[in-house]
C-alpha cells in the first residue's frame, strides 16, 4: 500500500505547506482530545470522593515531601551500610554490598520521583490553583466550561483541517486528472483499443474518485486519529506506565490482524474495481446502441446481461463489506482485551490498597479512584481511533488499489511513437509505397483471431493519382490505409513517402500530412465552424469558410438558426449523415493535405449527399494524392478516380483502370455488377 501512496507525493509536494499546517492543527485536536477526557480526574475528585481540588493539590504536596524525605532518610541509611562492607573489605562481587548498593540506587530514584511530583504539584498550585474556585460546586462548573471551550476549539480545528486537506486533495485530483488525460491521449491506437473507453471512464471517475477518498482519509482523519490515540497513551504512561504496558501487550496481535486483512481486502477491492468496469462496458454499449436496442426489442437481453454482471459485481461487493466488517468488531475485542488487561490488575490495586501483586510493583504509589478513573478515560480513549482507524485501513486499501489502476495507464507507454532520431519528412510529391506489407492486429484489439489481414502486400501510389481501393468486406482496406497515419505500425514490410520510411519521422509530421474522413463521422460538441476549423487551428476565417464552400457545407448553413456559429450537438446530432459527412470532409479540406484519406466516406449516407461529396471530391482532388476506400465503385466516383486497386484477402489481386478491370479481374466485375444491381433495386 505504502509504494501505491508514493506515486501521489509529486503531487502533493507542492503543498507541502498546507498540510503541514493542517498537520499542526490535527496535533492541536490530539492534544484537546486527551484534555478532555483528562477530566475525568478533577470530576471524580470533586463528585465522588467530595475532595478539594485546592486539598488534592495541597495533599499531594505533602505526601510526595514526605516520601522525598522517607526515602532520603533510607538512601541515607543504605549510604551508610555500603560505606560500612566497603569498610570490611568486601568487592562488588559480594552479594551483601550489591543488594546495598541496588537498594541505595532504588532509594535515589524514588526519591528523586518524589521531588519531581513535589515539584509539578508546587507549579500546578502556583500556576493553576489561582483560578480554580474553592467552592465545589463553582470548581465543577468551571471544570464544564472548560470541557465546553476545549470541544469548541477542538471542532474548529477539525473543520480548518478538513477543508485545507479538501482544498489540496481537489488540486491534486484536477493534476492527477490531467496527467491521466494527457498520457491517454498520447498512446497508440491499439492500446487505447485495448482499454476501451467504458474501461478509461472507470478509471477517470470511479477510480480517481476512490484515490481522492483515500488521500482525504491519510491527510486528515488518518494523521488526526493516531494523534489522538498517542495523546492518550502519553497521558496513560504518566499516569501508571507499568499498567499501560501491560494493555500494549497486545499492539502485536493487532498488527498482524491488519497485515492479513489489508491482504484480503486488496484482492478484494481489485476482483471489485475490474467488475465495475465490466458494469461501465455493458452501459455504453447499450447506450451508444440504443436506436439498434429499441428497434429490435432486445431491452431484455440488455437487462439481462445487466444484471447477470452485476449480480457477479454484487458477490465481489459482498464479499469486500464481508472482509471490512469484520475489522471493527475484531479491533474493539482486541482493544477491550488490552483495556480487561490494565483495568483489572489496577482495581485490585485500588481495592486492596496496595501498590503490588504477589510482589511485582505495578504502580509508583498507592492509587485511588481517581486515578482508576483517569486511566481508564486515557485507555477508553486509545478506542474510538482505533475504531475509526480500522475503518481507515480498509479504505485505503480500496483506495490503493484505485491508484494502482491509475498510474497502470499512466505509466503506460506507447508502442507507436516518435523515432530516436527522427528524419525530415517533405511533403509527398512524388511517390508513396506500400514494401511488402504484412500486418495483423495486435491482442486485445478485438481482431485478433483473424490472423494476418494484410499478406506480404506492395503497392505503388503516384504523387496526384485518385487510387480507389475496393474489395469485399475483410479484405483488408481500411487496415491498409490506418497504417499510413500508423494507427498502426507494420508486422514486416515498410511505407514509405517519397522515399522516407513513415516509422523514421516525427508522428506529427507525417499526419500532419494527411487529411482523413472516415464512414463513422465524430464531430465534436461546439460550432460548425469549430468543428471545420478542428482540422487546422489556426487557419483564418477565410480559409475556413472556403474549406465549407468547397465541401458544399455552406448551403446547408441557411437552414441553421446561427449559420456557422450553430451548435450542432454532442457528436453532431443535430445534423443529418449527409450534413455530418460534409462537414467533416471541410475539416479534412482544411488542412490542405499532401495526401487524403476517405475510408468508405459515403457508405452511410443517402444519394444526394454522396453525389455532392463526389461533386466536392472532383474539383479539389486534381492534382491531389488521394485514398479511397470503397466497397464499390459509382459513376460519380469513376469521374475522378484515375486507378482502382482490388484487394483479395489481404492482398493486392489487380489493378487498373475500371474498363481494364472489367475486363480482366472477376471479382472486380462481380462488385462492380452488386452495385449495379442494388442501384437498380433502389
Amino acid at each position: 500500500m505504502g509504494s501505491s501512496y508514493a506515486r501521489l507525493i509529486p503531487y502533493l509536494w507542492p503543498h507541502r505547506r498546507a498540510l503541514v499546517v493542517s498537520t499542526l492543527f490535527g496535533c492541536l485536536v490530539a492534544v484537546l482530545w486527551g484534555a478532555n477526557l483528562s477530566v475525568a480526574f478533577p470530576v471524580v475528585k470533586v463528585l465522588l470522593e467530595g475532595e478539594s481540588l485546592h486539598t488534592y493539590v495541597a495533599g499531594e504536596i505533602e505526601r510526595a515531601e514526605l516520601e522525598s524525605t522517607q526515602w532520603g532518610e533510607t538512601q541515607e541509611r543504605l549510604a551508610r551500610e555500603v560505606e560500612q562492607h566497603r569498610e570490611e573489605g568486601r568487592d562488588r562481587s559480594d552479594p551483601q554490598l550489591a543488594d546495598a548498593l541496588g537498594a541505595m540506587v532504588r532509594a535515589e530514584r524514588k526519591r528523586n520521583e518524589a521531588d519531581a511530583r513535589a515539584w509539578r504539584m508546587r507549579w500546578i498550585q502556583t500556576h493553576v490553583m489561582t483560578w480554580v474556585p474553592r467552592e465545589k460546586f463553582q470548581t465543577f462548573t468551571l471544570i464544564l466550561v472548560v470541557l465546553l471551550v476545549a470541544t469548541i476549539l477542538k471542532g474548529v480545528f477539525i473543520f480548518v483541517q478538513d477543508v485545507m486537506v479538501g482544498r489540496v486533495v481537489q488540486i491534486v485530483l484536477m493534476s492527477v486528472r490531467k496527467e491521466m488525460f494527457r498520457k491517454t491521449l498520447q498512446l497508440d491506437y491499439p492500446a487505447l483499443m485495448s482499454h476501451g473507453a467504458a474501461q478509461l471512464m472507470s478509471r477517470f471517475t470511479f477510480d480517481t474518485e476512490q484515490m481522492a477518498l483515500g488521500m482525504n482519509l491519510i491527510s486528515g482523519r488518518l494523521v488526526r486519529e493516531p494523534l489522538k490515540c498517542l495523546a492518550c497513551l502519553a497521558i496513560a504512561l504518566w499516569i501508571n506506565w507499568r499498567l499501560t504496558v501491560l494493555a500494549m501487550l497486545f499492539a502485536p496481535l493487532m498488527g498482524i490482524f491488519f497485515l492479513r486483512y489489508g491482504q484480503l481486502v486488496k484482492r478484494a477491492s481489485r476482483r471489485m474495481t475490474e467488475s465495475m468496469s465490466r458494469l461501465y462496458r455493458i452501459l455504453e454499449e447499450t447506450f451508444e446502441g440504443l436506436k439498434v436496442v429499441l428497434a429490435f426489442g432486445t431491452a431484455s437481453r440488455h437487462r439481462t446481461q445487466f444484471h447477470l454482471e452485476y449480480k457477479e459485481y454484487l458477490q465481489k461487493a459482498v464479499g469486500l463489506v464481508r472482509i471490512d466488517s469484520i475489522a471493527k468488531p475484531t479491533t474493539e475485542v482486541l482493544v477491550m482485551l488490552a483495556l480487561f488487561a490494565a483495568l483489572l490488575p489496577a482495581a485490585y490495586l485500588v481495592l486492596n490498597h496496595t501498590e503490588d501483586i504477589g510482589g511485582i510493583r505495578l504502580a509508583a504509589h498507592r492509587p485511588d479512584i481517581s486515578d482508576l478513573a483517569w486511566l481508564y478515560a486515557m485507555l477508553a480513549g486509545m478506542l474510538d481511533p482505533c475504531r475509526k482507524m480500522s475503518n481507515v485501513y480498509s479504505r485505503l486499501k480500496r483506495s490503493g488499489v484505485s491508484i494502482d489502476r491509475v498510474f497502470e495507464l499512466i505509466d503506460q507507454q506507447p508502442r507507436i511513437r516518435d523515432p530516436e532520431s527522427p528524419r525530415p519528412l517533405p511533403r509527398l510529391s512524388r511517390t508513396l509505397e506500400f514494401n511488402n506489407v504484412t500486418f495483423a492486429y495486435p491482442p486485445g484489439t478485438g481482431a485478433t483471431h483473424r490472423g494476418p489481414v494484410l499478406k506480404h502486400l506492395s503497392l505503388r501510389v503516384q504523387a496526384g493519382e485518385v487510387v480507389a481501393i475496393v474489395g469485399a468486406n475483410g479484405c483488408g482496406k481500411s487496415t491498409l490505409v490506418n497504417l499510413l497515419p500508423r494507427f498502426y505500425d507494420c508486422d514486416s514490410g515498410d511505407i514509405r513517402i517519397d522515399g522516407v520510411p513513415i516509422n523514421a519521422v516525427k508522428l506529427a509530421d507525417l499526419r500532419g500530412q494527411i487529411g482523413l474522413v472516415t464512414q463513422d463521422t465524430v464531430l465534436f460538441d461546439g460550432t460548425v465552424y469549430e468543428n471545420i476549423a478542428y482540422g487546422a487551428p489556426h487557419a483564418t476565417e477565410d480559409q475556413v469558410r472556403q474549406a465549407a464552400d468547397q465541401a458544399y457545407v455552406t448551403p446547408l448553413l441557411d437552414a441553421l438558426p446561427q449559420g456557422m456559429q450553430t451548435r450542432i450537438g454532442e457528436r453532431g446530432k443535430e445534423l443529418s449523415g449527409g450534413q455530418r459527412q460534409r462537414i467533416a470532409l471541410a475539416r479534412a479540406i482544411v488542412r490542405n493535405p499532401a495526401l487524403l484519406i476517405l475510408d468508405e466516406a459515403t457508405s452511410a449516407i443517402d444519394n444526394e449527399s454522396a453525389a455532392l461529396i463526389h461533386r466536392a471530391l472532383q474539383n479539389y482532388c486534381q492534382g491531389r494524392t488521394v485514398l479511397l476506400v470503397t466497397h464499390s465503385m459509382t459513376p460519380s466516383l469513376l469521374q475522378f478516380v484515375t486507378r482502382i486497386v482490388v484487394l483479395d484477402d489481404g492482398q493486392v489481386l489487380a489493378s487498373g483502370t475500371h474498363e481494364q478491370l472489367l475486363q480482366s479481374c472477376v471479382v472486380y466485375r462481380r462488385l462492380f455488377q452488386s452495385t449495379d444491381e442494388d442501384r437498380a433495386a433502389a
